[in-house]
């Protein structure tokens, strides 16, 4: 799973053109997730100009991921 700080996203749309899961895209003006189709290769993230992007691998709902994470983006 990854997960986006959306008020430092300077939404160049890099990370959702090299996800090869079609797992990212633009959506107005926020970039959309969608965790069931992530397949953890990282690409997202190395792509980011912006280092926006955290990558949790192996997690696929946000229940799972730690409530400190929850809390620093807000899910």
């Amino acid at each position: 799973m990854i997960l986006i700080d959306h008020d430092e996203c300077i939404f160049c749309g890099g990370c959702s053109s090299v996800c090869p899961a079609s797992a990212i895209e633009l959506r107005g003006t926020r970039v959309a997730t969608y965790p069931e189709k992530c397949i953890d290769c990282g690409l997202c993230v190395k792509a980011c100009p912006a280092n926006v992007i955290e990558m949790f691998k192996g997690i696929k709902r946000v229940e799972d991921l730690p409530e400190e994470v929850r809390k620093k983006y807000n899910v």
